[in-house]
């Protein structure tokens, strides 16, 4: 079933629309990063949701930690 998105995610989704980076949206909208990433998050699972597919379908795996290389 499709959810309706919150007032920040719709502002948030404008400015990713637009091409603007994470830091970018949270300095025009006076937010910290972190509540724009948590935006991000959501909107991103939500399409995936949409989608019917996982996350490891669509995005690669994430770099190993720094120093973990051997």
């Amino acid at each position: 079933m499709a959810r309706l998105l919150t007032q920040d995610e719709r502002l948030v989704l404008q400015h990713l629309v637009s091409g603007e980076s994470s830091e970018e949206i949270a300095a025009n909208l006076g937010w910290p990063v972190q509540a724009v990433r948590d935006c991000t998050h959501a909107l991103i699972t939500w399409v995936l949701d949409e989608l019917g597919a996982t996350p490891s379908e669509y995005l690669p795996a994430p770099p190993p930690p720094v120093g973990s290389e051997k």
